[in-house]
């Protein structure tokens, strides 16, 4: 029965469960594969090359302005990314879109100032991170042209964050704006298992040398992660999702009479799917576990 009761319906985001996905991970996992890489010291250098033109070789998506930012950085997840976003900007106020990762809010509340942008105008002394595609519908946030816009004049730095852009078609963006001053992407969410190994990236146009640079420099992050992700990269497309899975999921959100989302694992519905809401305009719902058989 398709209604909002199905148990296979979630509210958070989950990888989606690709036999092929497991299979190569399992394949992979063998022959010292963690000594191995505990050992290569150019894996990280090799990993964030290989990161960063895989990213640029989707045919779906296109993000203009990319190679300006190329300081990079092994990142464990988007998240710490986000930490040292924070950290940089503490003295400012923390503003984010109502629906966005839940990550933000409940870091700002115990230690920083926020306001979600939807609820007060923008004020020089912000500081903004936006998702992109846009956690809460999938794509991109209806008001974001307009708060970069105003974010240039203002001067206030902006974090994009990418973690959903494997997952994604449509995305086309431009970069290269002064307010931009770093962004960030993950491989948990587009391959299942991956989200255990806390594999990404962190893209800056300039460098100032702040702990996750400092850990970079001394070999002080997780190689078996970015071995692992190295392995996908090379494997698997950045369109991976959308070329395995969109007709699965036009399938899906007609039966549940979703509007499709422009994120594979994603339907929108309507008021009767208001218990999937996350703050904003969109009943944003996860439809992995429709996406592959049982």
């Amino acid at each position: 029965m398709y209604n909002s009761e199905h148990p296979k319906l979630l509210r958070n985001t989950t990888p989606i469960r690709d036999p092929e996905i497991i299979s190569f991970v399992k394949t992979t996992d063998t022959n010292n594969f963690l000594f191995n890489a505990l050992q290569n010291l150019e894996l990280k250098d090799t990993f964030l090359n290989e990161y960063f033109n895989w990213v640029q070789s989707s045919k779906l998506n296109n993000l203009k302005g990319f190679k300006k930012f190329k300081n990079l950085s092994y990142v464990h997840g988007t998240s710490q990314t986000f930490d040292a976003f924070y950290a940089e900007n503490k003295n400012r106020r923390f503003r984010c879109f109502k629906g966005d990762f839940f990550y933000h809010s409940i870091s700002w509340r115990n230690n920083y100032n926020y306001s979600f942008i939807d609820e007060e105008k923008l004020q020089p002394n912000d500081a903004v991170v936006i998702s992109l595609p846009f956690s809460d519908n999938g794509y991109k946030h209806p008001d974001t042209d307009d708060v970069i816009e105003t974010c240039n004049k203002l001067e206030i730095p902006v974090l994009i964050d990418l973690a959903y852009y494997n997952l994604a078609r449509g995305i086309d963006f431009n970069l290269d704006e002064p307010c931009i001053s770093a962004i960030t992407f993950s491989l948990s969410k587009g391959f299942y298992s991956l989200d255990r190994l806390r594999i990404g990236m962190r893209c800056k146009k300039e460098f100032n040398d702040d702990p996750v640079d400092v850990f970079n420099s001394f070999d002080m992050f997780n190689k078996a992660g970015a071995a692992m992700g190295l392995e996908i990269i090379k494997n698997f497309s950045p369109d991976h999702n959308q070329n395995k899975f969109y007709e699965k999921q036009k399938d899906v959100c007609l039966k549940f009479k979703f509007k499709q989302s422009n994120c594979v694992v994603f339907g929108l519905g309507d008021e009767n799917y208001s218990k999937f809401n996350r703050g904003s305009r969109w009943n944003r719902v996860c439809i992995s576990n429709f996406l592959v058989n049982d």
